[in-house]
């Protein structure tokens, strides 16, 4: 009896903070395929909760799953330098901790529990699956959300009011580069001991350094359906300078970019790199050894 009190107590709790998270990241989830599935694979282990499983092969099972899905998070949040991985976590945490330190009945559990824990396990499988596929199969990352880049509803209002006079990919991308290089500062005092993309504090700092800068204007555009890739490259003449710019997609041709560089140099009322044409997305930088494209 104790044991069930118990249980329902991190029940509760798990499933408490789960709704708490969705509810911080409704506008997300709303538009991230990504960010949804590992938000999914956050709250199915909560369920776990809500039956008493005795048997040590179900607890077997349940810490494989539970060990699998924080890999994934891991994975996801160093591959793609994302923060909500480590929000997603806490949950399994307090599932980890439930079956660790209070589950301590072995019994046999009978067909409905093993039938349902089978329910569950497989869904965190196909979950984890395509958690893989987002994070490193995805063939085309130019209008992805949910990778290093995330956008939420407001991004899309905003991109919806900065380009409604627009008609063409063409006027959308220059609306947005000039929006951004006369509202936005570069960020002299950051020192990022990691670097990752929060477009809401960007959005309201208006401040920013290159890689702030690349993935809101690949959000904004890729938010308008027009292709945009993200390029971090290391400086040929001196790997300890590190770069972030974009590449973009529209008048049928591949543009390369630095909206960093024009936000710096507007201020300045210096000369601008603009747009320069380029063959494909993938192609080398002459001033940068381009170190990862997304």
């Amino acid at each position: 009896m104790k044991t069930t009190k118990t249980r329902i107590i991190f029940f509760t709790i798990a499933l408490t903070y789960s709704l708490i998270l969705g509810f911080y990241m409704r506008d997300f989830l709303v538009l991230s395929p990504t960010l949804q599935v590992f938000y999914l694979l956050s709250v199915l282990p909560t369920l776990f909760l809500a039956v008493e499983i005795k048997s040590k092969a179900m607890r077997s099972v349940i810490f494989i799953l539970l060990a699998l899905i924080f890999l994934m998070n891991l994975a996801y949040a160093v591959y793609c330098r994302r923060v909500f991985p480590f929000l997603a976590i806490v949950s399994i945490a307090i599932v980890l901790t439930y079956f660790t330190a209070f589950s301590d009945s072995v019994r046999k559990d009978n067909l409905l529990t093993k039938i349902y824990i089978l329910v569950v396990s497989t869904v965190i499988i196909v979950l984890l699956l395509s958690a893989y596929i987002f994070v490193y199969k995805q063939d085309d990352l130019s209008l992805t959300n949910g990778q290093s880049t995330v956008w939420d509803t407001n991004t899309v209002k905003l991109a919806n009011e900065i380009c409604a006079d627009c008609d063409t990919d063409e006027e959308k991308v220059k609306a947005i580069y000039s929006w951004m290089i006369h509202n936005f500062e570069y960020d002299y005092e950051c020192e990022p001991f990691i670097q990752y993309f929060n477009v809401r504090k960007t959005l309201s700092k208006r401040k920013g350094i290159c890689y702030d800068f690349s993935h809101l204007f690949a959000a904004l555009c890729r938010s308008q359906n027009i292709h945009c890739y993200v390029i971090d490259g290391d400086k040929r003449d001196s790997t300890q300078y590190h770069h972030t710019w974009n590449r973009v997609y529209f008048d049928g041709s591949w543009w390369n970019m630095d909206v960093t560089f024009d936000i710096v140099q507007t201020k300045k009322h210096e000369q601008l790199y603009g747009f320069r044409k380029i063959g494909n997305p993938y192609i080398q930088d002459k001033e940068y050894q381009i170190t990862k494209i997304y």
